[in-house]
């Protein structure tokens, strides 16, 4: 696999601070009351640099869904359950406590963000997110705790999709319910499915 320079490392870095200074202004102020003026001052950055990397607010949250890969890497060096089916439940559960704490009321934002946006980053299978959901379900596959029925890369999608459907349909509840309770209720039900009966 290929590995990044300093340079390129320094980029990226500068994007999450620039995402993570503006999440939380805008979780305080709300999304339409945070300018991109104001976002610059306080991650002390200037406005020529915060449109070197992003076209526009919008793309910055894009970008956003970048900051759950940041955090789930740091996740992972601790993580220890060896068994692929808790690991998955683990993982699937982890980004949406992320989604939760980290972004709450402007989640609705940042896939409004997605939706008009060309580069969707959220949606990209070579993100961490989508390469540790695949690998949790072929160690399943492989370990016989899911049926073959299915390839990986379809239940990767499949499972990736069930929990995104379950935000937004947190979102268009206007966050009025546990969205982990309901996550976590769904898995439940699918993995019985997917899972293969021991005598």
């Amino acid at each position: 696999m290929e590995t990044m320079n300093s340079r390129q490392k320094q980029s990226i870095e500068t994007e999450l601070k620039i995402v993570r200074t503006a999440l939380s202004l805008m979780r305080k102020k709300g999304y339409e009351n945070v300018g991109i003026r104001e976002i610059c001052d306080a991650a002390g950055i200037s406005t020529g640099a915060f449109y070197h990397h992003f076209k526009s607010k919008e793309d910055m949250l894009n970008i956003g869904f970048g900051t759950y890969d940041e955090y789930l890497a740091e996740v992972l060096e601790t993580y220890e359950n060896p068994d692929p089916l808790e690991f998955l439940r683990f993982v699937l559960l982890n980004q949406t406590e992320y989604v939760m704490k980290q972004t709450g009321s402007l989640t609705s934002e940042l896939y409004r963000a997605l939706l008009s946006s060309n580069d969707k980053y959220a949606i990209d299978t070579f993100r961490l997110y989508y390469r540790t959901v695949r690998k949790a379900i072929e160690l399943c596959l492989k370990e016989g705790k899911f049926h073959a029925s299915f390839t990986a890369d379809y239940l990767t999608e499949f499972l990736i999709r069930v929990v995104r459907g379950d935000i937004i349909d947190w979102c268009l509840h206007e966050y009025s319910y546990n969205l982990m309770e309901y996550v976590g209720k769904d898995l439940n039900v699918i993995f019985a499915g997917l899972c293969c009966k021991t005598e």
